[in-house]
């Protein structure tokens, strides 16, 4: 067994800022200080996205719904942060067109519907998306045959943006975070803080798997840990925090629905919610409700999955709502705002300084926002940083592409970037023997850092092969994940370095080869790798849980080829 420290790295340093946190929020900071040039460490207690990140609708958008709020300034910088986006993670986010039927309406509602799409479009007057339209009926059930017929006025249409894998998108900014210096550790739990006196100057971490215990000095340190930021913090401080409201979302996972993104009313409660199509289903979500439990417990329950399930069928009547594969539940890391319903409470974020709150120097947090704002946050949040440490440094995350969308020549725009790199991907897979759906596959998850899989084809043309005949997905990429994306555990892979987890058995037929793969690339005893496979297995659990309140069986689904993502 070595006896080399996994913290060797971290010996001697002095850190500008430590990140508490490697969630879309914590990566987006680390690479924003590191493209500044500042130095930094960020540590996660889990995995990259393992919380809130990996459980959201998967939308980049700029909320059509606080118009109602007459919250048009989170409106106009999430439309634009929708923008910078599309630009520099164009292999990542796509364009979706987001369809709103109208059943028996009033004249009033449909006007103030229309007025709502025109300043939407307003709003967003540097966009690359077309603007909004209307189908009458008859187009509606042309182009929606399973929508319910009856009431059914026409619908008004517009643009947004889906990023089908957020976890990629975390990924990325921790992949360029540490590729311009940030030092990046997943299970890696920060257990304490190093304090003199009024004055926070490091962290004590954990590194879960091997329990090696390290003090890291920093100048600043940065808690983005989302939902967790209250019991962190009451531990970290020695009292209570109470600056988070959590608020629990869930989705399910049905036979596909319908061709466009619907945006529907719940006749319970008049919430909104999506049936969204993704990854060849229908994704249905979301709720919104307080929860006040510990957030490694949050699940879906039967009252969730009865809910949307009631809501929708009553849309979409035909569709096979009675077939689930699967469900997610997530935490919104909400400002605490007390009086006011789940869904009213502001999704704008706040930063905290603990100087000003607390008398305590050197520590600041994260609250709320948005996967979609999670770019304008970290720049915000740098920013502080900055100025409390006595920095002048320009954020330049808007305009640097991640490194998936890294080219060598200059284009214009989303389209001819995202043509440049599938003309790429093509003539460099030549003699590979991959598909044209295999490239298309790993140009949605990688981009071009497919050419780093490519390149280790050439050496190992074994490592072609498929995870399993099922899936898309090659043996080279389980290689890659361990040996340039910090995979650790199966789970790491299956749900978080690929998409494999979220097919309709949730990845487990590819499970053995993963385990057999990373048996030999991470050295694990027998032991491990059976602790591995029901880690593994208590994943899915977990998303099947519902159906012991609901008293139903498992959908139990054939295994059939997943279809390529088209970008």
């Amino acid at each position: 067994m070595s006896t080399i420290s996994p913290f060797t790295q971290l010996e001697g340093e002095l850190f500008d800022v430590v990140i508490i946190g490697g969630g879309i929020v914590g990566a987006g900071i680390a690479r924003d200080a590191a493209l500044r040039g500042l130095r930094v460490a960020l540590f996660e207690k889990d995995d990259f996205a393992a919380g809130t990140s990996s459980t959201s609708t998967r939308l980049i958008h700029g909320g059509l719904r606080y118009l109602e709020m007459f919250d048009f300034g989170l409106v106009r910088q999430d439309l634009g942060e929708r923008e910078i986006l599309l630009r520099i993670a164009p292999h990542l986010v796509n364009p979706l067109r987001f369809v709103v039927p109208m059943w028996s309406r009033s004249l009033f509602y449909r006007a103030r519907l229309k007025m709502g799409m025109i300043l939407y479009d307003l709003l967003s007057y540097d966009k690359s998306l077309p603007n909004h339209n209307f189908w009458n009926r008859e187009e509606v059930l042309k182009r929606e045959p399973l929508l319910n017929p009856d009431g059914l006025q026409g619908a008004l249409c517009y643009y947004d943006a889906q990023v089908p894998s957020t976890e990629r998108l975390v990924m990325e900014n921790i992949l360029d975070a540490r590729d311009h210096g940030a030092q990046i550790w997943n299970h890696t739990r920060v257990v304490g803080l190093l304090r003199e006196g009024e004055e926070i100057t490091g962290v004590k971490v954990r590194h879960e798997r091997g329990g090696e215990v390290r003090e890291v000095r920093a100048r600043l340190v940065i808690n983005a840990a989302g939902p967790w930021l209250d019991s962190l913090t009451g531990k970290l401080l020695h009292k209570p925090s109470h600056r988070v409201r959590m608020t629990k979302g869930i989705h399910f996972t049905s036979p596909p629905a319908s061709n466009h993104a619907l945006v529907l009313f719940a006749r319970k409660d008049d919430r909104l919610f999506f049936v969204i199509p993704w990854q060849g289903y229908a994704w249905v979500g979301t709720t919104d409700t307080d929860y006040d439990d510990l957030p490694d417990l949050v699940r879906a329950n039967g009252e969730d999955v009865d809910y949307l399930r009631d809501s929708v069928e009553t849309f979409l009547p035909e569709a096979q709502w009675r077939k689930i594969y699967y469900t997610t539940a997530g935490l919104r890391a909400l400002v605490r705002k007390e009086g006011v319903s789940e869904s009213a409470v502001s999704r704008k974020h706040a930063l905290v300084d603990y100087a000003k709150t607390n008398n305590l120097h050197g520590y600041m947090a994260v609250v709320g926002g948005k996967i979609t704002a999670y770019r304008g946050i970290a720049e915000d949040a740098v920013d502080m940083a900055c100025q409390k440490l006595g920095l002048s440094a320009r954020a330049q995350t808007a305009k640097v592409p991640l490194p998936g969308a890294r080219l060598s020549v200059r284009t214009q725009g989303r389209d001819e970037s995202l043509r440049y790199m599938r003309d790429l991907l093509y003539k460099e897979s030549e003699g590979l023997n991959l598909s044209n759906e295999q490239v298309e596959h790993l140009l949605s998850l990688y981009g071009t850092e497919a050419l780093s899989i490519f390149a280790l084809l050439r050496r190992q043309p074994e490592l072609g092969e498929r995870i399993h005949p099922a899936y898309l997905d090659i043996v080279a990429q389980i290689h890659h994940a361990v040996a340039r994306e910090f995979c650790v555990d199966a789970e790491d892979f299956l749900l978080r370095r690929t998409m494999l987890g979220y097919t309709q058995d949730q990845g487990l037929a590819a499970l053995p080869r993963v385990l057999k793969e990373m048996c030999t690339l991470c050295g694990w005893p027998e032991e491990e790798r059976a602790e591995q496979e029901q880690r593994y297995q208590a994943a899915v659990a977990k998303s099947q849980a519902f159906r012991q309140e609901l008293k139903e069986e498992s959908a139990a689904p054939a295994i059939e080829p997943v279809q390529a993502v088209e970008s």
